[in-house]
């Protein structure tokens, strides 16, 4: 008992890193509190890519289920886009070291998305694809919950998008009921911010896997120019990231 208590005392310890209290810790538990993320008896699937937001989302809820008294379950689960296994051990080993196994879903997403045949909005399709595996996934396993790895940037990010480009106000919200599948979707990291995130992940050299999906990089995403906008209006405002999430903070509810 005393080495179980041992160890687990090593993993918080590891996790929580002394430096990321008001940068991380402070608002995972302001987003869980406020809208009750987590409650007793939940099975909470975490859609576990290997980039840095996906880690970081597990081990908040990792954090969050040894300190609290809330009993509840984690299942990450990664959906992996080809059969090669290489990519996906460092993910699979960093698991087993926080307790935990993960489940790999094979599919052929590579072939979708970068076969022959030009996809016309891929990152949508790629999203949907994914979303669509781990609702099956959790249905079968009676799953509840999905926790997913966008954070503050990503909301503001969605938010501009789709003004710019939808001429609508729909939000990435950081908890919602999916009606059409049954379970609710939350996100822990809908208060920090992507660059705390970055030297997290840095810090306690988290293994974060490299994508190697061209559309991250490409000219035409759709994405990265709202992010370069926001990055060239912070050179006169360094706030500003805040500045618009305090402005849409009544559509995130």
């Amino acid at each position: 008992m005393e080495e179980i208590i041992k160890k687990e005392n090593n993993i918080l310890n590891f996790i929580e890193n002394k430096n990321f209290s008001k940068t991380i810790w402070s608002p995972v538990g302001r987003a869980m509190h406020k809208y009750n993320m987590i409650e007793a008896g939940d099975r909470i699937a975490v859609g576990v890519s290997g980039g840095k937001d996906s880690l970081t989302t597990l081990n908040a809820l990792v954090r969050i289920k040894k300190i609290a008294n809330i009993d509840f379950e984690i299942i990450p689960i990664h959906i992996h886009p080809n059969i090669d296994k290489a990519s996906f051990e460092v993910i699979e080993k960093y698991c087993e070291k926080l307790g935990l196994k993960l489940q790999v879903e094979h599919t052929n997403l590579s072939d979708m998305l970068f076969g022959e045949k030009e996809v016309k909005n891929p990152c949508f399709l790629c999203g949907r694809i994914r979303r669509g595996i781990l609702y099956r996934m959790m249905k079968e396993q009676g799953i509840n919950k999905l926790a997913l790895g966008h954070h503050k940037d990503d909301i503001i990010e969605t938010f501009l998008m789709n003004v710019f480009y939808q001429g609508n106000m729909k939000m990435m919200k950081p908890c919602y009921l999916s009606e059409e599948y049954g379970v609710t979707v939350i996100r822990p990291l809908a208060f920090v911010e992507e660059k705390d995130i970055i030297r997290y992940v840095n810090k306690l050299e988290l293994p974060v896997v490299k994508s190697d999906c061209p559309y991250e990089v490409s000219e035409n995403s759709r994405r990265l120019r709202v992010k370069n906008l926001i990055k060239e209006i912070s050179l006169e405002n360094k706030d500003v990231r805040s500045v618009i999430f305090n402005s849409i903070k009544e559509l995130l509810d």
